[in-house]
């Protein structure tokens, strides 16, 4: 089950979190560049949009209107930002 923000005030609004392969970060930030998309989140999230239309058959615009504002770094990709801020939700747990 995903980490749940309701509980700090972020109605409607959930987390998912996920490992991938080590070059994926990179491939992203470039497709970002690319696509002009604004930041990294964003792009997964129209990704993630893009594969539940197709595979569920719920319309796109409907998932898309349905994501969050983004807010804060989600808004912009590093090297566009005036200010060198450190990554947020990044606890991580260790076993």
């Amino acid at each position: 089950m995903p980490f749940r923000l309701d509980a700090q005030g972020f109605d409607g609004r959930a987390k998912v979190q996920f490992t991938t392969s080590v070059g994926m970060p990179h491939l992203i930030y470039k497709a970002c560049l690319a696509t002009e998309t604004v930041s990294n989140t964003v792009y997964v999230q129209h990704a993630v949009c893009e594969a539940l239309a197709r595979d569920l058959g719920i319309p796109l615009d409907e998932l898309l209107n349905d994501l969050p504002t983004p807010r804060t770094r989600a808004k912009h990709l590093s090297d566009r930002m005036p200010s060198r801020i450190g990554p947020a939700n990044t606890v991580e747990e260790v076993k």
